[in-house]
């Protein structure tokens, strides 16, 4: 499709939309040097991913200026003028998956009634807050895009609109398309079992498996975890919680969410052990309590967590009032700091929050010769096949699992 029709009909869906005049004039001022860049490159104004990306690149050096493997905001946001116009060109609608406060979705009457419902749905549901608020973004999305497309009832669906709103994540990362694809699918098995839609298209939508190419996990060596942890002042009180808390992930592979959520009942100091219900998974764990995680909990108990006695989580803000580590601070930039105080250069690491010592947990387990099974069991996931990524972190052990060629030909 020709640029000027695309942006035309954009336009016209962002004042709908009630877009700030600002952020349209924007979007303008790149469709303008898109325009520029297609004539000057192909002669003409046809507009597709491909001739997009490669404005970007000449424009902005937006991959080989790439930080990290990572994006800026200002990148994020040029990314998105992309993607809104491939969006348009393909399928006439503006999907909004992002959006301010200050001018939130809005979903007609009809729909909104079925978001109030699902959302009660949810809150009955043992999934964890961060999921739930993620299936209620996803459905929310989904439906403006049902709108947008003239499809005003549930009972209009049929899988062709379903495929071509998932298609409108191509260029994302796999980890977006697979969470998207998850929400998606818990909307409509709702919608199934609340007798709105005539199937259940999510048994025709599958979660792609972990590809060849899916990302080795960030893990740290021994000498990095050594230096990280030696910049920890363990004579403040902050310091003790953040010391405590490094060593149940990197030693016992706890997720933070968990470590946020411990509580004294789940230690049996007497046994050596912590026993949780997992916050993610919903399943037991037990494990036991080596020596220097333990010395460094109670050391923490006893001589830094602040005197708040209406919380019986073990670990705590370090401000006035003293509350338990909210749901959504994943602690990231505490690692981060440590990082930096340790001088371990970030280049190349994909992760460097508290993720990546539960992934160093895994891969130092594996250097061990601890079974797979055994790993999958300390570090609570429910599938050996999650577990296995583990495996691309040990290059040798990773050839280990790979028959010669003879053992084929021998069958």
């Amino acid at each position: 499709m020709k640029l000027e029709m695309i942006t035309e009909g954009l336009k016209a869906l962002l004042l709908e939309n009630n877009y700030n005049p600002v952020t349209i004039h924007f979007y303008e001022r790149e469709w303008n040097k898109i325009l520029l860049f297609l004539i000057d490159e192909y002669g003409d104004t046809e507009f597709d991913m491909e001739s997009g990306l490669k404005y970007l690149e000449k424009q902005y050096g937006f991959i080989s200026n790439c930080n990290n493997g990572t994006l800026s905001q200002q990148r994020v946001q040029l990314l998105r003028v992309i993607h809104m116009l491939e969006d348009y060109s393909l399928h006439k609608v503006l999907t909004r998956r992002y959006f301010a406060s200050k001018n939130p979705l809005v979903l007609n009457s009809y729909y909104s009634v079925i978001f109030a419902d699902y959302t009660t749905y949810l809150e009955s549901t043992e999934l964890s807050t961060s999921t739930k608020e993620h299936y209620k973004r996803s459905a929310m999305i989904f439906m403006d895009y049902l709108t947008q497309t003239k499809t005003l009832q549930t009972g209009e669906i049929i899988m062709e609109n379903c495929n071509a709103y998932l298609k409108t994540l191509t260029g994302y990362s796999f980890k977006t398309i697979e969470q998207n694809i998850c929400g998606i699918r818990h909307f409509l098995r709702y919608l199934y079992s609340e007798n709105l839609i005539p199937k259940n298209y999510a048994e025709k939508i599958h979660v792609p498996a972990i590809s060849k190419s899916a990302k080795i996990p960030s893990a740290w060596n021994a000498d990095e975890l050594k230096a990280m942890i030696a910049t920890i002042d363990r004579n403040n009180p902050i310091g003790k919680r953040d010391y405590a808390m490094i060593v149940l992930a990197c030693v016992l592979g706890l997720r933070i969410g968990d470590i946020k959520n411990l509580r004294f009942s789940n230690f049996n100091w007497g046994e050596k052990k912590v026993s949780i219900i997992q916050h993610k998974t919903h399943k037991p764990l037990t494990l036991p309590i080596p020596d220097a995680v333990g010395w460094a909990v109670i050391d923490y108990i006893k001589n830094g967590r602040p005197s708040y006695y209406e919380s019986d989580r073990v670990f705590l803000k370090h401000m006035p009032p003293f509350d338990p580590i909210g749901e959504n601070n994943h602690m990231g930039q505490l690692i981060v700091r440590y990082m930096r105080k340790a001088g371990i250069d970030r280049r190349g690491r994909k992760r460097s929050g508290f993720h990546s010592l539960r992934h160093s947990a895994g891969s130092m387990l594996l250097e061990m010769g601890t079974p797979l099974p055994v790993i999958t069991n300390i570090l609570g996931h429910s599938d050996p096949d999650i577990t296995a990524v583990y495996l691309k972190t040990d290059i040798q052990k990773l050839t280990e699992c790979i028959l010669p060629l003879e053992d084929f030909e021998n069958d």
